[in-house]
């Protein structure tokens, strides 16, 4: 609940002090100032903290026998919570008049300006809920990726983008479904095809094959303009 709350208070104060600033600026100069606030973050990380890898405790001691798989007990706990945020938030977004406005508001501000949302809220409030989501994510991952520093979720990134671009950027289900998809590749990969060192260069090699063949993934649609 601490980590939730420190991250939901930090994704609002940085889009108030600074994103709020770029808001009408074009998406590439967001894109740079995004990535800009990730070096700075990760380096006052490895400051405060030190950049020594750090063990990290798991939530749930113990394995589980599925079928002919053993898994860690936190890894069927990660993969609960991760399911329930999931239908949480697709509850949220679909049958609230919050989730409604902040789907109107990231689809078109100036549409939801003249009708009464109010525009900057809402996207204070985005940047709260995605920041709570990623310190959830944080602290389910970090007992899996054995050590602890400031650029551990770096490859956890890549394979999120690598599963969104491959289900559709615009799809949530789309993204849940390339998470599935990429994971099952990237082990078999890693096990029978090309070998555990070049994991990540396989998953690089899927993004760029959506982006040449099906820019818009599995389940994305494309945009339609009216000229």
């Amino acid at each position: 609940m601490l980590f939730r709350s420190l991250g939901a208070a930090l994704g609002g104060f940085v889009d108030l002090t600074i994103l709020r600033r770029v808001a009408g600026a074009s998406h590439i100069t967001i894109i740079i100032v995004t990535i800009g606030l990730l070096a700075i973050f990760n380096s006052m990380a490895g400051v405060i903290w030190e950049y020594d890898p750090k063990t990290f405790p798991m939530l749930i001691e113990g394995t589980v026998n599925i079928g002919p798989a053993t898994l860690l007990r936190h890894q069927v706990a990660m993969l609960g919570v991760a399911l329930a945020i999931m239908v949480a938030l697709y509850l949220f977004f679909r049958y609230t008049s919050l989730g409604l406005a902040m789907r109107a508001t990231a689809q078109n501000p100036l549409a939801s300006r003249l009708m009464g949302i109010r525009v900057g809220r809402m996207l204070t409030l985005g940047w709260a809920l995605s920041a709570a989501t990623g310190a959830v994510a944080g602290l389910l991952v970090a007992p899996i990726v054995i050590s602890v520093s400031p650029n551990m979720m770096l490859p956890i990134l890549l394979y999120a983008f690598a599963a969104a671009v491959l289900g559709g950027l615009d799809s949530p289900l789309g993204a849940l479904v390339g998470g599935l998809s990429i994971g099952v590749l990237e082990n078999l990969a890693g096990t029978y095809w090309i070998g555990p060192e070049l994991k990540q260069a396989f998953v690089l090699g899927i993004i760029v094959l959506v982006l040449v063949v099906r820019p818009t993934g599995l389940f994305g649609q494309k945009a339609i303009r009216r000229v």
